[in-house]
């Protein structure tokens, strides 16, 4: 390729303004925003820029934050004029890129991440200023069919299905066979640890094995609040757990992962999660998760594997599903959910999903699908276009 070809190459490539995530409160969305911005690049269409938003935890002390944002927000629109700005919707304010990117001339690609226990979707005010806002965007790209559910979203809004990305060491790491795990099952806990994602019902789960006899070492990955840290080692030493439950704090994405490919089962029993990621980067790592009744958790569990129990007695069920699991054939079917996650989850598939969100936000002609797929999400993503459809017809 001559190097006119190379200019001319790179001059065509769209830009696209991410907007969206944390910069001191890392998590889920700030890995997604980033990963998406690697693999849409590495496929030569797009060029990519970012804009941490400032709306997490807002309080009055926190306003410079989110205004400073909303300046870089307005900066960049106008200086670089993206062809799209792509804004991830975590909190109410967050809605606020919207009017402002639209107000600028902006074309505006919105994806949610917020399920229907967040405040916004439970206050009836809140919900209704929600759906107004997002009456302003020109597609929503919607990380599970399953939102439909959750969320009050605007039928007259095209939609589009993307695909959340999981780390790229998960994808190709070696799996770690079910005959290299010690005897006791072992669990794992990773999130931001809090009373709603579920963190103190791991210990009260832990306590329960270890009063019925059930050999076991579990692992609680991630921080949290002075309050929730304080009260989580309260809560294990007076169970009296300090020898099978090992608080490891934050650790680096690898040595994550290294943890997740050396447990049996993730016990994920968050309130508050409308997609968990954690919940596949466990599945890529032949770990079972066990999760609460959301919509989007049980989306996960029935299209590969795992187990959801209810919101009222989680931790119950939790306890009996793990006394009576068949370890040695739980640990015989390791490889094949991992298989078909990362097959699913490759970032081809899943900057491709985006790229064809984007096309059709920009009103052009979408990328054809040339990836690989397992069966079960062919059959599941033909399912998800019926409905989909139904509820963009159906919705006001």
């Amino acid at each position: 390729m001559t190097t006119s070809q190379k200019f001319s190459r790179e001059i065509k490539r769209r830009r696209l303004l991410v907007v969206g995530g944390s910069h001191d409160h890392l998590g889920g969305v700030e890995a997604f925003c980033e990963r998406g911005c690697i693999a849409l690049e590495e496929r030569g269409r797009w060029k990519c820029d970012r804009v941490t938003a400032g709306s997490a935890y807002l309080t009055v002390r926190r306003m410079p934050l989110f205004l400073r944002s909303i300046g870089q927000l307005i900066h960049r629109g106008f200086v670089r004029r993206p062809d799209v700005a792509w804004i991830q919707y975590v909190n109410l304010p967050d809605l606020l890129y919207v009017l402002i990117a639209k107000a600028m001339g902006l074309r505006v690609m919105v994806t949610p991440h917020l399920g229907s226990n967040w405040r916004s979707q439970m206050n009836p005010s809140m919900r209704w200023l929600s759906k107004m806002l997002l009456h302003l965007a020109d597609r929503l790209a919607l990380i599970s069919w399953t939102q439909e559910k959750e969320l009050l979203l605007p039928g007259s809004v095209p939609r589009s299905l993307i695909r959340n990305f999981l780390p790229d060491t998960v994808l190709s790491a070696k799996l770690v066979g079910g005959e290299e795990l010690p005897p006791p099952i072992q669990l794992i806990h990773s999130s931001r640890l809090s009373e709603g994602k579920g963190t103190f019902m791991v210990v009260d789960v832990c306590r329960r094995l270890r009063d019925a006899g059930v050999p076991f070492f579990a692992r609680i990955t991630g921080t949290g609040d002075a309050d929730t840290m304080q009260r989580l080692h309260r809560m294990i030493a007076e169970a009296d757990l300090g020898d099978q439950l090992a608080v490891l704090g934050r650790v680096p994405e690898d040595e994550l992962l290294d943890h997740l490919r050396h447990s049996d089962v993730l016990i994920h029993l968050s309130k508050i999660d409308s997609y968990p990621l954690i919940v596949l980067e466990a599945m890529s790592c032949s770990t079972v998760p066990v999760v609460m009744e959301l919509a989007g958790a049980r989306d996960m569990v029935e299209t590969y594997r795992g187990h959801v129990v209810s919101t009222a007695a989680a931790v119950e069920e939790t306890v009996a599903w793990l006394r009576a699991c068949d370890l040695a054939a739980l640990r015989r079917a390791r490889q094949e959910t991992a298989d078909q996650v990362r097959i699913d989850y490759s970032w081809s598939n899943c900057a491709s999903a985006l790229s064809r969100a984007l096309d059709a936000c920009m009103g052009d002609e979408q990328e054809a699908v040339d990836e690989p797929q397992s069966e079960t999400r062919i059959r599941v993503d033909a399912q998800t276009e019926t409905i989909a459809a139904s509820s963009t017809a159906t919705l006001p």
